[in-house]
């Protein structure tokens, strides 16, 4: 018996105990670590996949700009762009010349630095007080008169001319800070060099980035940065070797690093091609300050679980337990979120089918209208004219539903716009008649209210028909007990406005921020398309489109349209 107790008193000895509690306390610590590394990990993994969705997106719009600029010797349009690029440098270089007067030292910098020819300082008579290169001449004393004269504060050469290597192109602005006139040139080869960074830094600006982005940025063969989130990057080379080791891949790679200043961040890049030729790489950089509050709260959870097993013992295995379920449910979330965009993959796979099914009645049935409309036509004279409109109406629609089919199936790519030149005033009011007979079997009135002054509009009258089709039906549907529909329209000076307003139940506030993503709908058959849909066609006519809204009063819907001039180059227009 009392050898009975001594072993028993030895296995509870608090050395046992103690190392029990040391392996479990070991334990608890590294799956800690591995917690948060694996967190990380699924973190990084989800914004390395969002990252290659843009730079695709990027990759595209860069190789339509840089093949398009290789091929043609003109401006594109970039004129005004090009005119503030120079006129900031050369504002810039004055403002730091009236600091401390520029030395040929620095001259030579700034030529460097803005890719210039160039760059010299005149006095008031047109006398030259120092430049760089040195052995600077402008004998284009003319181009200097009216500025000498005091007519004019900015002069111009720039344009109207093809862009030969030889060539020199100039600008100059009459100082502010001081009396004087500094003269900027370039040459051909650096005209092209600079248009080149122009274009690129507009196909990455026509995407809003999300917070949480901290830049995007596009460098060519050689590392030199064309384009930037941040401007003052533009013009900078690398010579990182990660940088180096991508240009030489075809795949996509991903770091975590802290940069010479700044905060550490996780940048996703990619090389780029041109004519099968690698052009340079685009990058994008996410700040590691999302992740950090979850992995803080990680350390501060684990540390804890620590805490409470020191005091507690072997009790504290149950809140590692609790803890590690509560990490888990976490992680979870993130990979629902992986889950959801591979279902919506899939999705798009099963419309196609859909599609498909629903493509052969409709031909039937705009077969069958055209077989009516030839061969059944009413004799009566009064009759006819109303039974071709009629055939005409529901042909169109008929081919307006199988469109609509192409767009649910294209929502993840740009819309291809067939611009014509038409009248929104038409547009409306064949708007107002295709829904007159459902309005009033709805109780609904609609007013239209239009100026005779309403400019024409270079637009895709089919998809613009669509969208507000989407957004009349929204109008219509939160009626459900009748009222008043109002469509007004009237016209600025660069641009036309189309107001839709109803009296209906109105939009919880609660809900505003979501009435723009896909498939969310508060209908109960609703699929959760149509103001998404619109969203999109408006913006990419370059439009804006804006929801105001208050529960039960009603919603007003602003769409916002710019008058764009028809290119001379054809008469169909892409956006």
């Amino acid at each position: 018996m009392f050898g009975n107790r001594k072993r028993i008193s030895r296995s509870f000895s608090p050395v046992y105990l103690a190392i029990l509690s040391g392996i479990i306390l070991i334990i608890l610590i590294i799956n800690g670590f591995l917690e948060i590394e694996r967190t990380q990990r699924g973190f990084y993994s989800l914004l390395e996949r969002e990252a290659i969705v843009l730079i695709q997106h990027f990759e595209k719009n860069i190789q339509e700009a840089l093949t398009s600029l290789q091929s043609s010797q003109h401006f594109f349009g970039m004129e005004e762009s090009i005119a503030e690029y120079l006129l900031e440098a050369l504002h810039r270089i004055d403002q730091i010349d009236s600091q401390q007067p520029l030395n040929s030292s620095d001259l030579q910098s700034l030529t460097d630095q803005y890719s210039v020819a160039s760059i010299g300082v005149y006095d008031l008579k047109g006398e030259l007080l120092r430049a760089w290169p040195t052995a600077f001449s402008f004998n284009n004393r003319s181009f200097l008169r009216e500025m000498i004269q005091k007519k004019v504060s900015v002069a111009i050469d720039l344009f109207g001319r093809p862009l030969i290597e030889g060539d020199l192109f100039t600008i100059a602005i009459e100082r502010k800070g001081t009396s004087g006139i500094i003269v900027l040139q370039l040459n051909g080869g650096q005209m092209k060099r600079l248009l080149r960074q122009i274009a690129v830094q507009r196909a990455i600006s026509d995407l809003g980035l999300r917070e949480g982005i901290l830049f995007v940025s596009v460098q060519d063969a050689n590392l030199f940065t064309l384009a930037h989130t941040d401007t003052s990057q533009i013009g900078k080379k690398d010579e990182d070797t990660f940088l180096k080791r991508v240009l030489q891949s075809k795949n996509t790679l991903s770091r975590l690093f802290r940069p010479a200043r700044g905060e550490e961040l996780f940048e996703v890049v990619k090389s780029y091609s041109i004519n099968d030729k690698p052009a340079g790489l685009i990058r994008i950089g996410y700040s590691s300050g999302e992740i950090r509050p979850l992995l803080t709260q990680i350390k501060k959870s684990v540390a804890l679980s620590v805490l409470f097993f020191l005091i507690l013992g072997i009790a504290a295995t149950a809140l590692i337990w609790v803890n590690q379920n509560r990490h888990l449910r976490k992680m979870e979330e993130l990979e629902d979120r992986i889950r959801f965009a591979e279902r919506l993959s899939s999705l798009g796979h099963l419309a196609a089918g859909v599609a498909h099914e629903i493509r052969n009645p409709l031909n039937a049935m705009g077969m069958g209208l055209q077989r009516l409309k030839r061969e059944f036509l009413p004799q009566e004279e009064s009759k006819r004219e109303e039974y071709l409109s009629f055939a005409d109406l529901i042909l169109k629609e008929v081919r307006r539903v199988n469109e609509i089919i192409e767009q649910f199936l294209t929502l993840s790519r740009p819309f291809d716009l067939k611009r014509r030149e038409g009248s929104l005033q038409e547009l409306l009011k064949h708007l107002v008649t295709l829904f007159h007979e459902e309005a009033n079997a709805q109780g609904i009135t609609l007013r239209l209210e239009t100026g005779h002054d309403l400019t024409s509009l270079w637009m895709d009258g089919e998809k613009l028909t669509q969208a507000f089709i989407n957004i009349m039906k929204n109008g219509m549907q939160a009626m459900e007990t009748g009222g008043i529909l109002k469509i007004e329209a009237r016209s600025f000076k660069n641009s036309i406005e189309v107001v839709f307003s109803d009296s209906g139940s109105g939009i919880p506030e609660d809900q505003m921020e979501k009435v723009f993503n896909y498939y969310y709908t508060t209908k109960e058959k609703g699929v959760g398309l149509g103001l998404p849909i619109a969203h999109r066609i408006i913006e990419a006519h370059g439009g804006q489109l804006k929801i105001e809204s208050k529960s039960g009063v009603g919603t007003r819907v602003a769409v916002l349209l710019p008058v764009v001039i028809r290119q001379k180059t054809g008469s169909r227009g892409n956006s």
